[in-house]
């Protein structure tokens, strides 16, 4: 064996030896990963499921407030129909409930996003805890 054949098993190794740490590595983040994954986020559905609502207000305000508070992300205007239709909300969906709804327990960002105002935090934080909510119009 010359010292050229002997460079081009060393280059090999070397080059095997990267590739490995690199899966060595990689395997660790997927296992960490998995295991960050087990705990499963309860879904809009499951927090709506045989809830009484007042008005479509309210259950605009519980659709803003999972994307907001249990998601981590706000939600775009145009995405509440089709969330309201995912959980399976009772009555239909109305637009003139998001334009009621605006400014009393939701915000509309000029870009679209929607959050919840304190009035909306407090009614979140209510609903969750299955409290009884005082009525938003009087």
């Amino acid at each position: 064996m010359n010292g050229e054949q002997f460079q081009k098993i060393l280059n090999q190794l070397t080059d095997h030896e990267k590739r490995l740490n690199l899966l060595e590595r990689s395997s660790d983040v997927q296992v960490v990963s998995a295991n960050l994954r087990k705990e499963k986020q309860i879904t809009l559905r499951e927090i709506v499921r045989g809830r009484k609502f007042k008005n479509g207000q309210e259950q605009i305000a519980a659709i803003v407030g999972y994307h907001e508070k249990k998601l981590g992300s706000l939600i775009h205007k145009d995405n509440i129909k089709m969330e309201w239709i995912n959980a399976k909300m009772t009555n239909k969906y109305d637009s003139n409930f998001l334009k009621r709804v605006k400014d009393e327990l939701i915000r509309v960002h000029p870009d679209g996003t929607c959050d919840l105002t304190q009035t909306g935090e407090d009614f979140f934080e209510k609903f969750l805890k299955n409290e009884p909510i005082k009525p938003t119009s009087q």
